[in-house]
């Protein structure tokens, strides 16, 4: 009889002890993979650093892959979702096998779950910039920022606002456009219509560098095209603290029809729409600023007090 219940008393156990295996089994199990947003920003970086590394442009890489140049910077920026024909075409141009584009599951951010929780979350533009945030206050070797740099369409408030923050902190006002008509020795019109936008670039870029080179703090005024040259932007964003100055469509032609300035506009039949293209197509470069300042409906005393919030660490530090 003992020896019965005894043996009742184990198989009852053994059946527990299953049970409560067959409900841990149908529990689903933790993913141990990235999420696809998370992977897709990883992808991106890699392929941006790899560019990088082999000093191409973005349309260099476009030219050798005959992958579009604004497929590349969507891909850079997060926003595509890549093929495996993509990434070999990629891979095979840098001499590397697709794996070097691809992080190991589970490798990305395992060491801080809530981190890697927080960055599945955002949107591509929002990972973008908590990227150049982290990137700013850990990377190893960082050097030190030269000064606040802004960066938007004409009729955001660059001028207005750069010059108001300098007068605030006894630092030097520079327009760049200024140092690439001084370098050249023409007015930056007459360098676009003689020889044209790369020339521009080139000396846009030659300008930024020697600016760089020079000792002392700047505000620094850039022109909305900047982010046309991966060479020059990448430098900019990499030694200046970047403040995109946006505003709505509608506020920045109207900012400019008061400046009676149009040039951007000359021989178009459509300007409203060519602004709002214009817009969209440089907002991905533009997001990887390292803070957005929206401008619109707001007063200039407004933004000046956010602009010296985000530029005193950077210029006081």
């Amino acid at each position: 009889m003992d020896h019965e219940l005894g043996t009742k008393h184990l198989d009852h156990d053994k059946q527990h002890d299953a049970d409560r295996r067959s409900v841990a089994d149908d529990r689903p199990a933790a993913d141990p993979k990235p999420s696809a947003k998370l992977l897709t920003f990883e992808i991106g970086q890699r392929v941006r650093q790899l560019r990088r590394k082999h000093g191409l442009t973005r349309r260099q890489l476009s030219e050798s892959t005959a992958i579009s140049e604004r497929y590349l910077g969507q891909l850079e920026n997060g926003q595509a979702n890549a093929s495996i024909n993509i990434l070999h075409k990629i891979a095979t141009r840098f001499d590397e096998t697709v794996a070097a584009l691809i992080p190991e599951s589970g490798a990305a951010m395992h060491g801080h779950q809530p981190l890697s929780d927080l960055l599945s979350s955002l949107t591509s533009e929002e990972q973008a910039t908590a990227y150049q945030m982290l990137a700013d206050r850990f990377r190893d070797g960082r050097a030190e920022r030269k000064g606040i740099a802004m960066i938007g369409l004409r009729g955001a408030g660059k001028t207005t606002l750069g010059e108001q923050l300098a007068a605030l902190t006894d630092v030097p006002f520079v327009r760049l456009s200024q140092l690439v008509a001084e370098r050249a020795g023409l007015e930056t019109s007459e360098i676009m219509e003689l020889w044209g936008p790369t020339a521009f670039r080139r000396f846009e870029y030659e300008a930024l560098r020697d600016l760089i080179e020079q000792p002392g703090k700047v505000i620094l005024e850039t022109s909305g095209g900047i982010v046309a040259s991966d060479t020059s932007y990448d430098l900019l964003v990499e030694r200046f603290h970047t403040v995109w100055l946006r505003a709505d469509p509608d506020e920045h032609m109207q900012r400019v029809i008061d400046q009676n300035d149009l040039r951007p506009m000359i021989g178009r039949s459509a300007a409203m729409q060519d602004l709002v293209a214009l817009l969209r197509e440089r907002e991905p470069a533009y997001g990887r600023a390292a803070h957005t300042l929206d401008t619109t409906g707001r007063s200039i005393r407004e933004c000046l007090a956010e602009l010296v919030d985000v530029s005193k660490p950077v210029i006081c530090g």
